[in-house]
């Protein structure tokens, strides 16, 4: 028995292996890139908390993201801004988010956290004033295709916005940023509920890289069984 594949059977068979195997290829290296930035999450996130002034002087957002910062200033929970269509825990929601007039006169959105829907009328807020907080970095992203627009004028908010979300409030001076607020000390269920940002990350890659991998082997194969085959005929 020799193996003689046929010109029109290889023409079709090695570019579809090649594709299934890059595919492979390329799914192990998301792989490597998820298990790093889940690493980084994790170790920025257990990392001491940092002062404002060195979280400004960040090249950008991104590089300090899930930092936490320690911030001090005037919360203005006056103009608190409602997060809607947020999950916790399985059940719908909304976040508050309220901004921080810092001693400089800049000033930080806070997410404060999670409230059930049922509150969404009459969202709880901190008293309003001087106030502490250790919050995570986070930085502003450009909203998806199918979010809608926020509605300031009926304090409907999508997306974190921070230049709509200041001219709303009447402020000025953003930091480039928000902070997600974390758990609040001996506090039990006390909304709005912060939170220490989630890290865990959907990383299906190996399942596909091994799936790619399969379809390959699969259909080299197939491919030398029938030549195989064809000639011992």
């Amino acid at each position: 028995m020799a193996f003689r594949p046929t010109l029109r059977a290889t023409i079709v068979v090695v570019p579809a292996l090649i594709i299934l195997l890059g595919l492979g290829t390329w799914q192990v290296q998301r792989l490597a890139w998820k298990n790093d930035l889940i690493q980084t999450r994790t170790l920025r996130i257990a990392a001491a908390p940092m002062s404002l002034a060195d979280a400004m002087s960040a090249a950008s957002p991104e590089v300090i993201e899930y930092r936490p910062v320690r911030v001090s200033g005037e919360l203005r929970t006056g103009n608190a801004f409602r997060l809607l269509n947020r999950v916790h825990d399985g059940k719908q929601g909304f976040h508050v988010v309220a901004p921080m007039v810092l001693d400089d006169g800049r000033t930080v959105l806070v997410d404060l956290g999670w409230t059930p829907r049922e509150m969404l009328d009459m969202p709880p807020v901190p008293d309003a004033g001087p106030a502490s907080l250790v919050g995570y970095v986070r930085a502003f992203s450009a909203p998806g295709a199918f979010l809608p627009d926020n509605e300031p004028a009926n304090n409907n908010w999508f997306h974190m916005d921070e230049a709509q979300m200041l001219a709303t409030a009447g402020l000025t001076g953003g930091v480039g940023f928000y902070l997600e607020a974390g758990p609040q000390a001996g506090a039990v269920d006390a909304y709005p509920i912060g939170a220490v940002p989630a890290v865990d990350l959907r990383n299906s890659h190996l399942e596909y890289a091994v799936t790619w991998y399969g379809l390959a082997a699969v259909l080299a194969v197939i491919f030398v069984v029938f030549h195989w085959r064809r000639e011992g005929a």
